[in-house]
């Protein structure tokens, strides 16, 4: 399979409040953790793969770039702001290493909606914007680093109506009708969900 001009950004800088022990993105979702179920699909499917972080050394055995902020804020968009700043691409797909369900079908849709003049490619569930489920432009970089130094630290603020394009829930729905895709591990019990959705997954495949 022939990989695509794209980065793949993970982000796993946060701060981990809500998981106590060892950095959610080592729990174990089915036989991978959470970051290698990432890493792995972004590894067959990108020419670029970065993982944006705050302690380096837990990442050494990782084959990705890897890199830190360069904005102290310790927030998402810092993080994205790494991600874009350090990207060898000019669009990145960017998720977050508490995702377990990045769904290749997902991305590959978004980057097909790919037109010029458009910095953003993202999913819009019924809930709202997915914008760590989402494609960037490194276009998108001057808007970043100007909230960044206004301390406006929502993702969604960078956007432009103009300059995005939104895939609707219709889509996403056939795409991927259970919307796995966005399901995050924030607490020991979403991590205890997200294990019974693998279970389920296998059954539904005949697997053991």
């Amino acid at each position: 399979m022939e990989k695509i001009d794209c980065t793949g950004v993970i982000l796993a800088g946060g701060r981990n409040s809500r998981f106590p022990g060892i950095n959610k993105t080592f729990h174990r979702v089915g036989e991978k953790t959470m970051l290698a179920r990432i890493h792995t699909l972004f590894s067959m499917m990108f020419k670029e793969v970065m993982l944006v972080v705050n302690e380096p050394a837990l990442f050494l055995d990782i084959n990705a770039l890897v890199v830190t902020d360069i904005d102290p804020s310790r927030c998402a968009l810092a993080g994205l702001h790494a991600g874009l700043f350090h990207a060898s691409f000019d669009w990145s797909y960017v998720t977050a290493c508490d995702i377990p369900f990045v769904s290749e079908t997902i991305i590959r849709h978004l980057l097909a909606q790919r037109i010029p003049g458009k910095q953003v490619i993202i999913p819009r569930t019924r809930e709202g914007l997915e914008p760590l489920s989402a494609l960037y432009h490194k276009s998108c970089l001057p808007r970043i680093e100007t909230n960044l130094e206004k301390k406006v630290f929502m993702i969604k603020k960078i956007f432009k109506p103009e300059r995005i394009r939104q895939i609707p829930p219709q889509t996403l729905e056939a795409l991927d009708p259970e919307l796995r895709f966005k399901f995050n591990v924030n607490t020991p019990a979403d991590l205890e969900t997200a294990r019974g959705m693998v279970c389920r997954g296998r059954e539904q495949k005949g697997g053991i």
